[in-house]
């Protein structure tokens, strides 16, 4: 019973060491507002509008999915 408890023990401890690590990682980056990051993103996506062929259209020379021309046969 002893050996359980140890192991126990230290699987936990491992476990305990593991988080303590990851809160340091994530302690030591470096963070911007919340403010500054959402401004910088509209500011991005203001600037990329306009290659974007949702918002402009796609010109139906370059559309792949145009209507074929009807079979004129008959």
């Amino acid at each position: 019973m002893s050996s359980n408890m140890q192991s126990s023990s230290s699987s936990s401890e491992a476990q305990a060491r593991r988080s303590v690590q990851q809160l340091r990682v994530e302690a030591s980056m470096e963070r911007i507002k919340v403010s500054k990051a959402s401004s910088d993103l509209m500011r991005y996506c203001r600037e990329q509008a306009k290659y974007d062929p949702l918002l402009t259209g796609v010109p139906a020379s370059e559309n792949p999915f145009k209507e074929k021309k009807p079979c004129a046969i008959l």
